[in-house]
């Protein structure tokens, strides 16, 4: 009796676990459908640009409903990205932070890094930090992290192809997805082989501390503000995110530090946001900042300068990982020559998009509106280019010294000399 009770007993397993595979398969086809179906609602371009969205339904469908747990998000994905622009995206529950851990990550070392020449250089400790207390310094090298090398890091990475599919957007995604194993849970330890100027290597292990943040509903929001004056009246603010709420943050710093003579707006690692609030505290007078191409036509966009909008010489510095309100914001200010740019040029990751958050943690980001400059210039895939290019140095990181802010001075104080 006994064989056959353990036949019957697996027989029964089988059934259980095809039952359950049904029933999940079953729910990732109602994801699935809802997926492409809010696409199909909002999209900017009712022709879809000439692909087939119906047909593209009814190619992965099927593909669907033998999806196993781990190929649904990337089927959904790969649908997505059908449509050759940014800002369509399902992003796996709980995968916020890795897809940018520049704004989602809850905690992190105190550091940040850019690939300067095929290589992962540190670019900023903060001061205090446990990545600055383990003696780690701008200009070291990463080599591996928790035992993975860096360069298997961005071999994954460079296995998916989302739009837009240029060099700055593989940087940006190779960057973001190391900082994502960087940063991770606040009290939680990350290991780092890293060399110094002098190339010895070093293993450290460095615990995550709790980044500034708010909640914004399921979501872990992280806010790194920076301001500071430096020598000659020149004003600095440095911000991760473009937000609303933070429009009356700068223009109150920008009050508390008298009269500043020129101001260097760092947009690097900006991953976007809202631009609402933000081109106000800039212009000298009312503009057209940029063209908003929705399902129901054109709208330009204008903008009027707030009571107290700063309004001497201003500097942006962008780079590969300024994205999407951060490109809209420093093109249109670059286009109505309000502002003169510098570093590198962006990825032109810039659509608006909306966003919808499944009962399962899932969140799926799908575009509405193309956008451009006032001159009709579409920005997708183009990005900003700056008007001076400037690369990172990492002997000049060595130094302490930040070729890109350096040259943005340099220019203000030519400007306040005139």
């Amino acid at each position: 009796m006994k064989p056959r009770i353990t036949v019957l007993l697996v027989a029964l397993g089988v059934l259980v676990g095809l039952a359950l595979r049904g029933n999940e398969n079953k729910e990732y086809l109602g994801i699935f459908e809802e997926v492409w179906q809010k696409v199909n609602e909002t999209y900017f371009d009712p022709a879809f640009g000439g692909l087939n969205w119906k047909a593209v339904h009814d190619r992965y469908q099927p593909q669907i409903a033998a999806a196993k747990d781990e190929e649904f998000y990337g089927l959904v994905n790969t649908m997505l990205w059908e449509l050759k622009v940014s800002h369509a995206n399902f992003v796996p529950p709980g995968s916020l932070a890795l897809y940018e851990p520049l704004v989602f990550a809850e905690g992190s070392p105190g550091l940040d890094i850019r690939l300067i020449n095929g290589a992962v250089v540190i670019t900023s400790v903060k001061p205090g930090s446990p990545a600055y207390e383990a003696g780690l310094h701008p200009g070291h090298v990463i080599h591996a992290i928790d035992g993975i090398a860096v360069d298997q890091i961005v071999q994954d990475a460079e296995r998916v192809n989302p739009p837009p599919s240029n060099n700055r957007s593989r940087v940006a995604r190779s960057t973001k997805r190391i900082l994502g194993r960087i940063y991770g849970a606040p009290g939680t330890e990350v290991s780092l082989v890293f060399s110094d100027g002098s190339g010895t290597k070093s293993e450290k292990s460095v615990v995550r501390s709790k980044r500034n943040g708010v909640a914004v509903g399921p979501i872990f929001l992280a806010i790194d503000f920076e301001a500071k004056r430096l020598d000659g009246g020149i004003g600095y603010i440095r911000l991760n995110t473009l937000q609303p709420q933070l429009a009356a943050r700068i223009s109150g710093v920008l009050k508390s530090m008298g009269t500043v003579r020129g101001l260097i707006l760092d947009l690097r690692g900006n991953s976007g946001g809202e631009i609402e609030g933000m081109p106000e505290l800039f212009l000298k007078e009312r503009a057209l900042l940029y063209l908003r191409r929705g399902r129901t036509g054109e709208t330009k966009v204008y903008f009027d300068p707030a009571a107290d909008a700063f309004k001497g010489p201003l500097v942006l510095l962008v780079d590969p990982l300024s994205g999407s309100a951060s490109e809209i914001l420093a093109a249109s200010l670059q286009a109505v020559g309000r502002a003169v740019v510098f570093g590198e040029r962006s990825p032109g990751s810039v659509m608006e998009m909306d966003r919808k958050i499944f009962s399962n943690g899932a969140i799926l980001m799908y575009p509405v509106a193309q956008l451009a400059t006032p001159d009709g210039t579409v920005l997708e895939g183009r990005g900003v280019v700056p008007d001076i290019e400037v690369a990172l140095d990492r002997a000049m990181l060595l130094k302490g010294i930040d070729s890109q802010l350096l040259v943005a001075i340099k220019h203000l104080e030519k400007e306040i000399g005139r």
